[in-house]
Order: structure tokens, then sequence, then C-alpha cells
């Protein structure tokens, strides 16, 4: 009978709540969930028979195979760290980290204690990308000139964390809490690296404040370039907007995202136009799938952190070319020691 897989969950939110779900899903047991508000903790906990926990220490006492980690982005180099130094495999919703130390560091000492560890790009799992990656696979859209990619995001308002507003705490706006999807999905879409960065935000990049704009310019190793606008509307009640468009040699993609429960993907060719329309998608279910099979199996979970020390080194680009109005080059602003594609 195979193992049942022993999960932890550090954050009680509504990333914490969607993992734990997704977790049990998939066949493995949430035996811990830590928070800093006990209430949140003891809800989520008991909702899947598990030990609620004030720390993440405390959860990792409970001795779980994994650690999913659902916390403020500033806090997950610290717990992923000492997750690590225990041997325990882990799943960071992106962006991993905050800064491309952290993000070297954590690499490290993953490769060097050999503990198993992915993050939490949740694009890459949706039904609609899972089609046009297999289209795109087998030569049907040709060669890629173009991608266009356009999200709206709702106003924060007063339900939503108030971290998201704090650079030292987010790490960024709506570059690295929205964008960086974009970002990892088109360089996965398109098994290509991104060889420079060129981009604008508003307002500008500040010490304690976040940017609400962002726009920016990719160009990628395949010859392609990208076109990302993200915004995040301050007119409440706005419906959340994503779509992005692929356009190729052979078929044109059309893509809306506006979402996860209601997806539609076009493809557009000369005499053929195919249509798909998801409203059934469990991408939390396939991406945790990914993850605790790989950890069955003994074989590394994909994305892994070099392909998200990647996006997140393209978003740290996005400021700095924003900053410095020029183009950023992205192998030499990740360094030369970074190999992402294997």
């Amino acid at each position: 009978m195979p193992k049942q897989l022993r999960i932890a969950i550090a954050g009680a939110g509504q990333m914490g709540a969607a993992h734990a779900e997704a977790f049990r899903a998939c066949g493995a047991r949430v035996v811990a969930v830590a928070d800093s508000n006990p209430a949140r903790a003891g809800q989520l906990a008991a909702a899947y028979g598990a030990r609620a926990c004030r720390t993440t220490a405390e959860a990792l006492r409970v001795g779980p195979d994994a650690l999913s980690i659902c916390l403020p982005h500033s806090l997950h180099f610290e717990v992923a760290m000492e997750a690590v130094e225990q041997g325990v495999a882990l799943l960071i919703e992106k962006p991993h980290c905050i800064t491309l130390e952290e993000s070297r560091d954590l690499r490290a000492a993953c490769e060097r204690r050999g503990v198993p560890a992915m993050a939490g790009f949740t694009h890459r799992f949706l039904a609609t990308s899972l089609k046009l990656k297999a289209a795109i696979r087998s030569g049907s859209v040709g060669r890629i000139d173009l991608a266009v990619d356009h999200l709206i995001a709702n106003s924060l308002g007063p339900g939503a964390p108030a971290w998201y507003g704090d650079r030292t705490l987010a790490g960024g706006g709506i570059a690295m809490i929205g964008m960086i999807h974009s970002i990892d999905r088109l360089r996965w879409l398109f098994d290509a690296e991104i060889e420079s960065v060129q981009a604008l935000v508003q307002p500008p990049v500040s010490a304690g404040g976040v940017e609400n704009t962002a726009l920016a310019l990719l160009q990628f190793s395949n010859g392609a370039q990208a076109s990302l606008v993200a915004h995040r509307s301050p007119v409440a009640g706005h419906v959340r907007s994503h779509r992005y468009e692929l356009f190729g040699e052979r078929l044109n993609a059309y893509c809306s995202l506006d979402s996860f429960a209601r997806q539609e993907l076009q493809l557009v060719g000369v005499g053929a136009v195919e249509r798909l329309t998801i409203t059934d998608d469990t991408p939390f279910v396939t991406e945790m799938q990914e993850f605790t099979s790989a950890l069955l199996e003994g074989r590394a979970p994909r994305p892994c952190l070099e392909e998200a020390e990647v996006a997140l080194g393209a978003v740290l680009a996005i400021y700095e070319s924003a900053a410095c109005r020029q183009p950023i080059y992205l192998r030499e602003f990740l360094g030369t020691t970074l190999s992402p594609r294997t």
C-alpha cells in the first residue's frame, strides 16, 4: 500500500486552506497547521483533524514529510530553511523568496541536505495551460512571435491581507504578486529563457510602498517577444480580468483566466477554430499531485527552485529597469551560476 504523506501547513489563510483541501484530495494527510493567529490555525486544523500550532517549529515537531508554506513572502526563507535543516520537503508559494541572495542560499541548503523543493506556480497546472502546452509541443502552433498578457487585478479593499501593501513584507506589488505568474507561465510554455527585461512601474519603487501598475517587455531566447501589463484597479467592485494571447506561425491562441472557475481557450488558424471552456478545473489538486507523486516516486518536483529563481529575478529586473530606465539582461542580472533548464 502506498505511503500516506504527512503534510504541515504554514499559514492558515486563504492559500493555506486551498493547499490543505488539495492535499486531502491527493490522499495526503494534513497533520499540523501553523499560524500566528491561534483561532485561524485552530479552525483550519479542526477541519482536517490536524494539530493547531502557533509556530512552524511546533508544526515540524509533529513529524511531517513535507511543509507547505503559505505565509507573507518575507517569512518564506526563514521558515523554509528551518524545514530544510530537518530534512522536510518543501512546497513554497510564489515568490519563494524576495531576494536573489535568499534564493541562492535556500537552493544551496536544499542541495546540501538532499531536500526536494517545489515552487507554487499554479498557472502551470491550469487546464488551459496544459492544453496550450500540448499544442505548442506538438508543433501545431509553430514558431511563436509575440505574447501579450493583460492582468487587471481587484482593489485590495479591507478584506485583503495588510502585508500586501508593505514592500518589506511582500517584496513588491502587482509585479511580484500577479505578473510573476505570467512570467513563469510564458517561460514554461515557450521552453525558452528570458534574455532581457525592460519595464516601467507606477508608483515608482520605494522602500515601503508597492507598485499598482507594471509594464514589461520581455525578449526570449527563441525569438519571441512578450508585452505584459499588470494593474491593480482602485475601483471598488472591479471584477478581476486576466487574458493573454500568443501569436504563432500557424495558430494564434486566446486565453481568458478571469477566474480559475471559468477558463476559456481558443486556438485559431486558417480554416480551423478550436474552443475550450473549463468550468470544473482543480489546478491546486493537479499541482499537489505533481508534488506528492514526485516525493513518493523519489524524483524532483517541478517547477524547481531554480525555475522559481528565474521568475523572481525577472520581477526584480523589472524593478531595476524601471529605476534606471534601461533594459536589464537577465543572465547577467541573475549571475552565471544558475542553469534553470534541466
